[in-house]
């Protein structure tokens, strides 16, 4: 059995659709604040598209969610993300979501995904959860996903990832694909599942779309000091730290002292006026001389007599 939870008039084929509202794709109209009304694992396949930021506690609709799924059955969870200004304002949003999020949903401290998206972290081991907390439900992360604003389309994703992680209003939208682990599981089959293509809504299939089709335009912020802290961030969290390369000596400076903060002069293409720090002397000196003014000539007075002038 498959189900979408919340799905207003946009169910995924294939689905129950579940929602508090009548609407015409709904099957089954019910609060997914309560008790959802299935079985002990009897669900392969949930799909909760921007329904959860809108219950009132995250944690018993996880409960409910892990109860009637299977062992190895695939969650999908799309929601707002966290660090927008619009999101943290809106009023009807009671549940926030970002990376970290899936890190609380299981005991598990081993990555399943790129570590490049956890640069800026306290915790090395995976789950977030308390020791001595006994958690009732086994999430554990697949495949993880961002959306972002069109603004960001000419930044590489290592620049993406560390911009998401220091600043606002940078991606709007968050995907994770979870399984459901119930009994053991080997290296082997995560590895396949992580593999596996798995359904998602039109809607995101567009937006991932439009991204990439964005035209090309200039960056609005400058990366280069975060790309310094994500880099040694990475370097530290390797479990083998790789080996050192000395740098190579930088050439002898020349014994001809260099002027300070003056620009090197480069030969322009068209004659232009302008001033120019000699070096030697450090005087402003034109680059083009100035033209004299030649003393207009006078037009003779035919009524004075030639002679000098006094």
């Amino acid at each position: 059995m498959r189900v979408d939870l919340g799905c207003g008039n946009q169910k995924l084929p294939g689905c129950i659709g579940i929602d508090r509202f009548p609407y015409d794709a709904v099957d089954i109209i019910h609060d997914i604040n309560e008790p959802l009304p299935f079985e002990d694992n009897s669900v392969s396949y949930i799909m909760a598209s921007h329904s959860l930021q809108y219950v009132h506690q995250l944690q018993p609709v996880l409960e409910e969610i892990y109860r009637v799924c299977k062992h190895g059955a695939v969650v999908c969870i799309i929601a707002p993300y966290a660090h927008v200004t619009a999101h943290m304002t809106n009023p009807l949003f009671k549940q926030f979501f970002n990376e970290h999020s899936p890190r609380y949903w299981t005991q598990d401290p081993h990555y399943h995904v790129d570590q490049e998206e956890y640069l800026f972290r306290n915790h090395k081991a995976w789950s977030l959860a308390e020791a001595e907390q006994e958690i009732e439900i086994d999430f554990r992360l697949l495949h993880l996903e961002f959306f972002y604003f069109p603004i960001y389309k000419a930044y590489d994703p290592l620049e993406l990832s560390l911009l998401r992680q220091s600043q606002l209003n940078v991606a709007y939208q968050i995907l994770y694909q979870l399984v459901v682990i119930k009994e053991e599981i080997s290296p082997e089959e995560l590895t396949y599942l992580k593999q596996r293509s798995w359904e998602e809504p039109e809607y995101v299939s567009e937006q991932r779309l439009s991204f990439q089709n964005e035209r090309e335009i200039e960056k609005v912020y400058y990366t280069e000091h975060l790309s310094m802290l994500g880099s040694q961030d990475a370097e530290s969290s390797h479990t083998e730290a790789e080996p050192m390369v000395p740098a190579e000596p930088s050439p002898p400076s020349s014994s001809k002292p260099e002027s300070i903060n003056v620009p090197i002069a480069r030969k322009p293409a068209r004659k232009s006026k302008g001033i120019l720090k000699n070096k030697s002397k450090n005087k402003i000196v034109p680059l083009i001389p100035p033209k004299k003014n030649p003393l207009k000539k006078r037009k003779p007075n035919p009524k004075k007599k030639p002679g000098r002038s006094r």
